[in-house]
């Protein structure tokens, strides 16, 4: 296969705080650490692309332009979950407004029309929350053409909002499970991780989405630093016991960064092998997920970031822009510089 169109965005994932829990954000915001992880994403990590998300768009923005002016492409993703149709219309033609003014000023801004919608906004799916409707998943597995259908549904909806005022190309973050109508976008966009389940077939699965003749992104892609979290992918995060006063790590793992930067080069070996046109790794930072030399308490081995930060009690906190690469994030960059 030809790799004239393989890897043309070599992209990571930035969050500017999501509100997966009612009220709150997964980071504070501080401008001044943002600016800076920009910079580290395009100089020492080697992007030339991001995909920033998150809820508030004040914060989507800012950190938006900081990338441009950095010179690194954006993939804007406003992500309001639990949001039902009409709030996450409204919030979506929001962003669309601004991001047109951004374009016509910077060009390089596209935008991503949700994540994985069919869990994290409400009335696609039952359940009086994304967790709860991800259970169904399992449970409810045969409605799933259903919940596709309503999400296609949806997915028109927004695409008339946004094409209505945005001149850019659009996408959206498709979820293994959903069947995306892909007529409407300009490009494919997966959140394709690897984990049992699917291993076997994952570059047979992967070439499927060629037949749409468009192309490909694959917007998320990682997994946790821990042994066996190359079989677990987007499900890393459940080692964590957040029941607990403090958040604690469920028993017998093993702290391993190895597995992920192997599980992350794996995958950016097949993109590039298979003529995928994008790749996002899933995440830059946690900062909600801390590292500790207790392996009873550390976070860090759920989260997704390819840097490890410290808690506010440690002696050199997350707060005082001191944070650490992974074995992960030399992988990329090496990957990135020479590919």
């Amino acid at each position: 296969m030809k790799n004239q169109k393989a890897l043309i965005q070599k992209g990571i994932n930035y969050d500017v705080g999501t509100n997966f829990s009612p009220g709150s954000r997964t980071r504070e915001w501080r401008k001044d650490l943002m600016e800076q992880e920009i910079r580290v994403i395009r100089n020492q990590l080697h992007c030339n692309s991001i995909q920033i998300y998150g809820t508030d768009i004040d914060r989507l923005i800012e950190c938006a332009t900081t990338a441009l002016e950095n010179g690194l492409h954006v993939w804007l993703q406003p992500r309001l979950v639990e949001g039902n149709q009409e709030e996450t219309l409204a919030h979506l033609s929001e962003v669309a407004r601004t991001a047109e003014q951004m374009r016509k000023k910077y060009q390089k801004i596209d935008l991503s029309l949700g994540c994985e919608l069919s869990i994290f906004s409400s009335g696609i799916m039952p359940g009086s929350n994304h967790a709860e409707r991800a259970s169904k998943l399992r449970t409810m597995w045969w409605l799933v053409p259903w919940y596709n259908k309503k999400l296609n549904d949806y997915l028109r909806k927004a695409c008339a909002v946004v094409r209505s005022s945005f001149n850019g190309k659009i996408s959206y973050g498709a979820a293994l499970w959903e069947q995306v109508d892909w007529k409407e976008f300009d490009i494919i966009g997966l959140n394709l991780y690897k984990l049992a389940f699917n291993e076997s077939k994952y570059v047979k699965n992967l070439r499927k989405f060629h037949r749409h003749n468009k192309p490909i992104v694959i917007f998320e892609f990682g997994c946790g630093s821990f042994e066996g979290a190359d079989k677990k992918g987007p499900e890393s995060h459940e080692i964590i016991d957040w029941s607990t006063p403090v958040p604690k790590i469920k028993g017998g793992i093993i702290r391993s960064e190895r597995v992920q930067a192997d599980y992350i080069k794996e995958l950016l070996t097949i993109y590039k092998t298979e003529n995928i046109y994008g790749a996002f790794v899933y995440d830059y930072i946690m900062p909600n997920k801390p590292f500790s030399p207790n392996p009873q308490y550390d976070l860090d081995m759920g989260s997704y970031g390819i840097v490890k930060v410290y808690p506010e009690d440690s002696e050199k906190p997350y707060s005082s822009g001191f944070w650490e690469p992974k074995e992960a994030f030399y992988e990329i960059a090496k990957f990135y510089r020479t590919n």
